[in-house]
């Protein structure tokens, strides 16, 4: 009678027949002859846990003795009496496998007159086993079936929705929830603080920032954006953003629309090599901090010359309705756009569409980058529509640039000057009778303003970068030409800190201060009030 050693034949039964037994048993019995560090322990005690063996009446497994093929077939018997289990449903055999199934039935074949001998009905194990074929061969087809209907659905949306970064509903956007409070520490006497002057102009803020309010501090939500992109073919894609904070549009609309545009590239579709047209409403591409986003400047405004609020040059045009192109000639970029030059409002109303141009070139290692940026046009205006119509200019040259000579320094400037017939107007003598006010026609005025800004990143390329930046930026409003004064200049300095919390979240404190503020000439210089910003950026 051929005889084997005890631990290495169970060990192999455990390693490749065992599979089949059910996979939740009563605690087996534990062998003290059977330590933990022998390479068969693992094999043993599963088997013991599954009531395949179990053991001597002495307690021991004796895995050193020989073990005869009878007490081999008694395992395999009660291996047997779990396929019977398996195949009235009383077990598992969702981890069954027909190559299970041929090694049992191996073991069947081999042990035929021993099993015999202990009785057991071979017959029936036969009968047992074959049942059980059919049964891993149903569930491998319903297994088969699902996963083609998951395919299926797969593919259904796929073609509906687009696949990974080109899916068709592409979902952005950020939150900028902030608390601002106006500095009264140069305040002489007056009941409302507005930054920057001591005193509010009227209902219109000019220097900025159109969010100090009138009791020198409160709660905001400066943005609340959603944005929605998407790639419908290889070569068309679109994008809408929405606006929710009621900033721009407080009325009864307090949703605006800040982006409505679809862009399609020709050749096979990568911008990069290929020719694009964009049309719709899309980010004025003027200058470099003008249609960068909001999301991603370091201070919690656009400098003066570059702001789409107030009465800057760019007011409510951070966005414009027209067409534009777009492409690469070499390591340049070049961009050409006809728009209405009106920014968000739906008509142009200069009676002349305006041009803008821009050239930008980055070094491959993307520390240097510079532009230059022309725009051709008229300053839009609402009121005078009549015959006696008069033409603004609005023509501006500018230039950018970026360094970063390391991943924790940067220094970024930008500069624009040309013609702007139209100017803000003070009308007061005096501080406390000041008001602001827009279209006032002035011929030939001249226009300058620059900004610069730097800093440095503390682990820019950790989960928690803390950035430390200062700005200087100035606007002349009245640089020359007719009734031009220094007066109509605005001087701001900030400096603050930036701290990602995590990559989604970033927290920004910045501090403004006036270092001069425009006024009507002849006026009393306004008390300068600074601007403290806290802010919890979500970006998603």
């Amino acid at each position: 009678m051929k005889h084997w050693n005890t631990a290495v034949a169970l060990g192999a039964l455990a390693i490749g027949a065992v599979v089949a037994a059910p996979a939740a048993q009563a605690q087996g019995a534990t062998f003290p002859d059977v330590p933990q560090n022998h390479w068969a322990y693992a094999a043993v005690q599963n088997l013991a846990d599954k009531g395949l063996v179990k053991g001597y009446p002495n307690g021991q497994f004796l895995g050193n003795r020989a073990l005869t093929r009878y007490e081999f077939a008694s395992v395999v018997d009660r291996l047997l009496q779990t396929i019977a289990d398996m195949k009235a449903g009383d077990a598992p055999t969702t981890t069954v496998t027909q190559d299970d199934l041929n090694k049992i039935q191996v073991l069947v074949d081999s042990f035929k007159t021993e099993l015999t001998a202990i009785q057991a009905d071979v017959t029936k194990a036969q009968e047992d086993i074959t049942a059980l074929r059919g049964n891993v061969e149903d569930l491998r087809q319903d297994v088969l079936d699902t996963k083609e209907l998951a395919n299926k659905a797969q593919d259904t949306a796929n073609n509906s929705y687009g696949v990974g970064s080109k899916r068709k509903f592409q979902i952005s956007g950020y939150i900028q929830a902030r608390y601002f409070a106006a500095d009264g520490a140069s305040q002489s006497g007056a009941n409302n603080l507005l930054f920057p002057r001591g005193k509010a102009p009227g209902s219109s803020a000019y220097n900025g920032d159109y969010l100090s309010g009138s009791n020198g501090a409160s709660f905001a939500v400066r943005r609340s954006r959603l944005k929605f992109t998407g790639q419908l073919t290889p070569n068309t894609k679109y994008a809408i953003q929405f606006d929710a904070s009621g900033v721009s549009n407080t009325g009864s609309s307090p949703v605006s629309v800040r982006e409505g545009n679809f862009t399609y590239t020709f050749g096979d579709g990568n911008p990069a090599t290929n020719l694009s047209v964009s049309a719709g409403m899309f980010a004025n591409p003027f200058g470099y901090i003008l249609p960068l986003s909001s999301a991603s400047t370091i201070q919690t405004e656009r400098p003066l010359a570059f702001n789409e609020g107030g009465q800057g040059l760019f007011a409510s045009q951070d966005y414009d309705r027209g067409v534009q192109i777009a492409g690469n000639a070499g390591p340049i970029k070049y961009t050409a756009a006809l728009i209405n030059g009106t920014g968000l409002t739906s008509n142009d109303t200069d009676r002349s569409l305006d041009q803008v141009y821009r050239l930008a070139y980055q070094t491959g290692d993307k520390k240097l980058g510079v532009g230059a940026s022309y725009y051709n046009g008229h300053v839009p205006d609402f009121t005078n529509t009549g015959t006696a119509y008069t033409s603004r200019k609005k023509e501006l040259t500018g230039a950018d640039v970026q360094f970063a000579p390391t991943a924790n320094i940067f220094l970024n400037g930008e500069y624009v000057e040309g013609k702007f017939e139209q100017r803000t107007f003070f009308n007061g003598a005096n501080q406390s009778s000041l008001a602001l006010t827009s279209n006032a026609f002035a011929p030939g005025n001249k226009v300058q303003g620059y900004y610069v800004l730097g800093g440095y990143n503390f682990s820019p390329a950790g989960l928690h970068t803390l950035t430390l930046a200062a700005s200087y930026d100035e606007f002349n409003r009245a640089k020359s030409g007719t009734g031009s004064d220094s007066s109509y200049t605005d001087k701001n300095l900030g400096f603050g800190a930036l701290y990602n919390l995590d990559k989604a979240t970033r927290l920004r404190l910045w501090y403004t201060h006036p270092e001069k503020v425009a006024h009507a000439p002849g006026a009393v210089d306004p008390d300068k009030v600074g601007l403290f910003v806290g802010e919890l950026q979500v970006k998603f």
